[in-house]
């Protein structure tokens, strides 16, 4: 499965303006107001650690051990499986979740030994549904799309070509069984009907069936999303449809998937936007501090986060790191960079962390709740996670809901 992992990149320069559309961006920092919106806590619960809800469910964990919470905060599926990173990784979809409770020693810790982790998946009565028995991606669980899942074996090369100790990549369906074989080298989840799957050192798309519909020839694939994938060879990206045909002129470095129609690029260590047409709507004058903060950078709901590079500093990876703030689809900054961190916009809120807090802004740029919490989710459901700040002081997980 493609993991999806933090990268730690130095940027050419952080001395030059942030400019859009030839207008500097602000960053000045002001303090935050009073939040306008009330919360409460679900419950008087507090947890070592917990997730987002998904589909209803949030995993919490106690004691060292996951199990999962309903919307009222009753404890339906008992603190049972995998103590370790990887369970919190895992999310209930399409009524199932994948479990392990694996555990072992590691440099004489308990921890999780990615080697010998098997994968099951639960309901949400907290039945084992599906034997905890399969080989998976340790650190990115597998979870169920379009009725299949991603597993995986392991075999050893004992050619030149294979030397070694391998994992093979297939499918298989809520009943547990094998429906597409585990012949590739890496595989993705499924997404409008086809999945991208690695041969040798080439990706492909395969159907439902198994049968290979966009031949391996890629170096690196997206997934399909209203029926165009971004794909990679030599370094550029092209946008492709379900039928292999190119609908870009040329091929753009750091090209990513089209969210609300546009998609960013890059261009002489900046970004930009482009629309579905390949017509630059945004130019490419946007610096980032990392990679990593260039790619959650993407269009949600009419806005998105951009990084000023002109005044980063450089943090405790070694990346500089600027101030965020928001642009339109105009390329006009509308919030300006003056958080620490900014995501994305979700039901008319986002998270964002100021003087090393988190809270939580309206698409004005107000605070609904002002940045008290040491760390904080997105309200699901009219529901949050939270830890730290005010009466959560002791950097337990709780979760609030909006009154």
């Amino acid at each position: 499965m493609i993991v999806q992992a933090m990268q730690k990149h130095l940027i050419l320069s952080v001395t030059l303006l942030l400019a859009l559309h030839g207008a500097v961006a602000q960053t000045t920092r002001t303090a935050p107001k009073a939040g306008s919106f009330r919360t409460t806590p679900l419950t008087d619960d507090k947890y070592d650690n917990a997730t987002d809800f998904s589909e209803g469910m949030a995993a919490v964990k106690v004691n060292g051990k996951w199990g999962f919470i309903d919307t009222t905060g009753k404890m339906v599926i008992a603190p049972q499986f995998n103590p370790s990173q990887p369970q919190f990784n895992a999310h209930f979809s399409e009524g199932l979740v994948a479990v392990n409770t694996t555990s072992g020693l590691i440099a004489g810790k308990e921890t999780n030994d990615p080697g010998s982790t098997r994968w099951g998946f639960a309901d949400k009565s907290g039945k084992i549904v599906i034997p905890i028995k399969y080989e998976a991606n340790y650190y990115s669980p597998p979870h169920f799309s379009e009725g299949l899942a991603v597993i995986s074996g392991r075999f050893i090369g004992t050619t030149i070509a294979t030397f070694g100790l391998h994992s093979k990549y297939g499918f298989i369906d809520k009943t547990g069984k094998l429906v597409i074989p585990q012949n590739y080298d890496d595989a993705s989840d499924f997404y409008e009907g086809l999945a991208s799957v690695k041969v040798g050192e080439k990706y492909g798309f395969i159907d439902k069936t198994g049968k290979m519909v966009i031949p391996p020839t890629y170096d690196k694939p997206s997934y399909f999303k209203d029926g165009i994938a971004i794909v990679e060879i030599n370094h550029l990206g092209y946008a492709i449809d379900k039928q292999n045909k190119r609908l870009l002129a040329k091929g753009l470095e750091g090209l990513n998937p089209f969210f609300e129609g546009l998609a960013r690029f890059e261009e002489n260590d900046r970004t930009g936007y482009i629309d579905m047409k390949g017509n630059v709507k945004i130019k490419p004058t946007l610096e980032f501090g990392s990679e990593q903060s260039a790619r959650l950078s993407y269009f949600s709901e009419g806005l998105c986060q951009f990084e000023d590079g002109s005044h980063a500093l450089k943090d405790k990876y070694g990346n500089f790191r600027g101030k965020f703030g928001y642009i339109n689809k105009d390329g006009k900054t509308v919030i300006p960079a003056q958080y620490d961190y900014a995501g994305p916009f979700k039901n008319g809120i986002a998270i964002v962390s100021f003087g090393g807090y988190y809270g939580y802004i309206d698409k004005s740029g107000n605070f609904l709740l002002k940045p008290i919490y040491a760390n904080a989710g997105y309200f699901i459901d009219g529901i949050a996670r939270v830890s730290g700040g005010g009466a959560f002081a002791d950097y337990k997980y709780r979760f609030i809901k909006r009154n």
